[in-house]
């Protein structure tokens, strides 16, 4: 009989931020534990250590070379594995799938560099779940194994495989005992025993360390006693210090000897059943979620419109800004940076960083679109027009909102739009008009109007004005294109549907025909008493703007007010939640004649547009309120077992009603961490009945934290807390006054009615899209401008165009992630060669085609790291007169990267 063999790896768990700052977390991991670690390798030839992250390594190679030294020798001779191996352990939920991508190809870029190692092992030690797509992610980025802590839904075994819903699977070990399971020396064999009952293989993984908790240099001698006391009796183990990747392929080894049939797990792994995900993260401090959401967009459409740049012009490009954005928004990814999860103080970078956003980031993607229009756009006798940008791989018609300035005496009114392409008349209404003293005319303008816009492209529109003439009625007159407050409807009609609204609580009826569709954007007030990962209360719900609720308080309007414009309908209402109404008591019979005590002020706007089948919902939430977690509510007419959701990559399937778990005592003696069916959601929730042909899909903007239960949709909005852990089980009770959230909030969410399923209505797209909004831009005259700036096109026989598509990609279900310059540079490379990803996202084999503004020269699949060193059976063709298309198979929810070289044919200037 085969003894068992305990794999004990020594390990240490670094939060660069949480309970201490990054300075400090840097000097502990550095001078007491690192150190440490070197130390014990000096004195014991056995002794093995794990380092997970890059970052820590970055900072000690600047910081402290010597010890950097000292962990390269380290590493060549394989006693230092980097396991994981990702620049920092990130949160996998909530970031998109090119922030996860990046974290692993940034660190595994800087090990191979610095170490000339490929790190094979994947060290999930924290991270809170794991979306559905991180095995084909793990396994396109190299690794062959991964070890982790939290999400597992069935704790019967800690070895299986595990398959990602494309059909990819990854060899997994999940720590029933989490990280610290042998943390404690004078416990190994009682540990051993409980890893042993839920190993699949006579191979147990025993890890050894705790998060910033020094390595114990006793731990050599500890288990040479226990392997002498231990080696008479064929049922005790033998225990050895090993990395994960040992581990790994001793288990492999016997899986393939014995023919171990092992089990399966798919789908995400996200389930407090066994292990602490803490869902309700997702909506702690809401403005970090908002913040990275905004950030994050804009650092992928900067980098996608910088690769079309260095395509179009030779004259400048930002990738040292990119490379800057790119290792600051890898370091708010995070494990506790984006769920918020630590002391108040460590969050300042952050906040400056959202803060300044207009001056850096954003700042960047105006100058590179105004560079891809000097070398594309042609000249035009336009004095004024509207330039509109796609960032998105399909043609999109969509309300844009743009700012249009003029100088003194140069305009008296605005006439209409006009798009140049086509001639077109564009229907146009003004929102905001800003004037020069003295009748000198129009200083700014603000317009709105739904826009039709190319493929990942570009459309441009001409502003007519009436201009002041000499010997001319030069009055300025009201515009008719204004809107204004016109009435107090509160029923509208768009695109076959009809919105009605109650003027007293602003809760809205859709219905189409006969049919409704669902009631709902009401407010509710909820009693908060968690802490940063978890929502807690007894009360439940304090108040309900249709009501329900605690009995003395109140909400009460202010203000409803409809702006009829030519396009939009928007409808303004607000009100104020009151602790106290008097009388407090018939309030049926009695009116209230006192409010007193408000903490909360909610101000909803509604808007619907004409031939746009969708409500946009901007509601701004000034909370004042202690403890309250501040959700919407949208009612179906259907119930429903399971809804869908966007994950990283694609969609995923979840059940409704776990909430109701928690009234089953046998489920909760059962379960580790109570099940409360809160969940987040990347970009959009779709909750439909296809028997019924009736559905919703409703998007957001960095509100990631929801729930269904029964024909309810809750979308969680803030929640108030002020303790880091109220019970001190998940990290000391330290106070946390900044997470309260008394402070401004403006959340943007939009509802889109349908027949079918999510697939049938696209909602993915509607995601996308409501994510990824269009970029208006005013400019003047194209030769004036550049002569004023001094920017002219780089490129010779590049054919400019008065609106332009660079990319389009059909079919529908195959979603552009990412359009990028190589990670490594290519000093052959100039500026002909991209990296594109895509992926399937309806589950569905299909053939693709990608149409490029340019001839390409050659293309071919690569991993999701950019290495050549892919295995697949599909080809891809290059078609076309211009040989400007590819055609290739994709299957489902595969994800994509293909690296294209264009033949432009063109120089640069000298």
């Amino acid at each position: 009989m085969d003894k068992p063999i305990v794999h004990v790896v020594p390990h240490s768990h670094y939060d660069a931020i949480w309970i201490f700052s990054k300075e400090e977390n840097f000097d502990i991991n550095c001078n007491f534990i690192i150190k440490k670690a070197i130390e014990i390798l000096k004195a014991e030839k056995d002794f093995k250590f794990i380092i997970e992250q890059t970052y820590l390594l970055e900072n000690i190679e600047i910081s402290y070379p010597e010890l950097f030294a000292d962990i390269k020798r380290f590493v060549q001779e394989g006693r230092i594995e980097i396991a994981g191996g990702e620049y920092l352990m990130c949160d996998v939920m909530l970031p998109s799938g090119e922030v996860l991508i990046r974290e692993i190809l940034e660190g595994k870029n800087y090990v191979k560099e610095k170490f000339g190692k490929d790190i094979v092992v994947s060290w999930g030690a924290d991270e809170f779940g794991y979306n559905a797509q991180w095995p084909q992610i793990l396994k396109g980025s190299g690794y062959k194994y991964f070890a982790f802590r939290r999400g597992v839904s069935e704790p019967l075994i800690s070895e299986f495989y595990w398959k990602g819903i494309d059909g990819t699977s990854i060899l997994s070990h999940w720590m029933p005992l989490g990280y610290r399971a042998g943390l404690d020396l004078s416990l190994l064999h009682e540990t051993f025993e409980q890893l042993r009952r839920q190993s699949s293989t006579r191979h147990v993984l025993m890890p050894s360390g705790s998060g910033s908790t020094p390595p114990q240099p006793e731990l050599c001698d500890t288990i040479n006693d226990y392997n002498e006391s231990a080696k008479s009796a064929t049922e005790n183990p033998f225990m050895k210090i090993s990395t994960p990747a040992e581990f790994f392929m001793a288990l492999e080894r016997e899986i393939q000897d014995k023919n171990i049939s092992m089990s399966t797990k798919r789908g995400e792994m996200y389930s407090g059943k066994a292990s602490f995900v803490f869902p309700d993260s997702t909506s702690t401090r809401s403005w970090i979620k908002q913040g990275f959401k905004e950030y994050e967009t804009y650092l992928l459409l900067l980098e996608r419109w910088n690769t079309v740049l260095k395509l179009v012009s030779k004259n400048h490009d930002f990738n040292d800004d990119l490379k800057k954005y790119w290792k600051q928004a890898l370091f708010f990814a995070m494990h506790d940076s984006l769920p918020g999860t630590g002391i108040d103080a460590v969050y300042d970078e952050m906040r400056s960083a959202f803060e300044k956003m207009e001056n850096t980031l954003k700042k960047s993607l105006t100058e590179c679109l105004y560079e891809v229009t000097n070398a594309t756009l042609e000249q035009s006798n336009a004095e004024h027009f509207i330039l509109v940008f796609n960032s998105i791989s399909w043609e999109v018609k969509e309300w844009v909102e743009v700012t249009v300035d003029f100088e003194i005496d140069e305009a008296l009114e605005i006439m209409e739009l006009r798009a140049v392409t086509s001639n077109e008349i564009i229907d146009v209404e003004i929102l905001d008009l800003e004037l020069h003293e003295k009748d000198r005319g129009i200083k700014k303008v603000q317009l709105g109007f739904v826009a039709k816009l190319p493929s990942f492209g570009y459309s441009v529109y001409e502003v007519v004005y009436r201009k002041k003439e000499k010997g001319k009625n030069n009055m300025m007159d009201q515009s008719p294109l204004l809107a204004y407050p016109r009435s107090y409807e509160t029923r509208f009609n768009f695109d076959d549907f009809t919105l009605e609204i109650d003027a007293e609580t602003g809760i809205f009826t859709l219905m189409k025909a006969d049919r409704l569709y669902f009631i709902g954007n009401e407010i509710r007030i909820e009693e908060e008493l968690g802490d940063l990962y978890y929502h807690k209360d007894v009360t439940g719900i304090i108040k309900s703007e249709s009501g329900e609720g605690i009995p003395f308080g109140v909400f009460k309007k202010e203000k409803y007010t409809v702006l009829n414009g030519k396009i939009r309908t928007k409808i303004v209402f607000q009100n104020k939640y009151y602790a106290i109404r008097w009388p407090y008591r018939l309030n049926e019979k009695l009116p209230t004649i006192i409010y007193q005590h408000s903490f909360l002020t909610i101000r909803k706007e509604i808007s619907i547009y004409k031939g746009l089948s969708r409500i946009d919902c901007t509601t701004y939430v000034e909370n004042t309120h202690p403890h309250v977690r501040i959700r919407v509510k949208f009612d179906v007419p259907f119930k429903g077992y399971s809804y869908w959701t966007g994950t990283q990559f694609g969609a995923i399937q979840r059940p409704t009603n776990l909430f109701y778990l928690n009234k089953d005592p046998d489920v909760m003696k059962k379960w580790k961490e109570p099940p409360s069916g809160t969940f987040p959601a990347f970009e959009w929730i779709d909750f439909s009945n296809k028997v019924q042909n009736i559905g919703v899909t409703l998007t957001h903007f960095g509100i990631p934290s929801h729930e269904i239960r029964d024909n309810s949709i809750y979308l969680t909005l803030l929640r108030g807390v002020e303790t880091l852990s109220a019970d001190g089980t998940k990290g000391p009770c330290i106070a946390t006054p900044d997470a309260a959230e008394k402070r401004p909030y403006t959340f943007k969410y939009s509802l889109v009615p349908h027949t079918g399923d999510w697939r049938d209505a696209s909602s993915y797209k509607e995601g996308i899209a409501f994510n990824m909004k269009p970029i208006a831009i005013h400019r003047v005259n194209t030769g004036k401008q550049q002569k004023k700036q001094g920017l002219t096109s780089s490129l010779e026989g590049f054919k400019k165009s008065s609106g332009i598509s660079f990319m389009s990609i059909s079919p529908k279900n195959v979603i552009l992630s990412t359009l990028k310059l190589p990670q490594q540079e290519d000093h052959d490379n100039d500026g002909d060669v991209v990296i594109l990803r895509i992926y399937e996202s309806e589950g569905k084999t299909v053939n693709t085609s990608i149409l490029f503004h340019f001839p390409i020269r050659s293309a071919s699949f690569l991993n999701l790291i950019e290495d050549n060193n892919i295995d697949t059976k599909e080809k891809i063709s290059i078609r076309g007169p211009n040989k400007d298309i590819l055609d290739f198979v994709i299957h489902p929810f595969k994800i994509i990267t293909i690296r294209v070289e264009f033949d432009l044919g063109i120089k640069s200037h000298d």
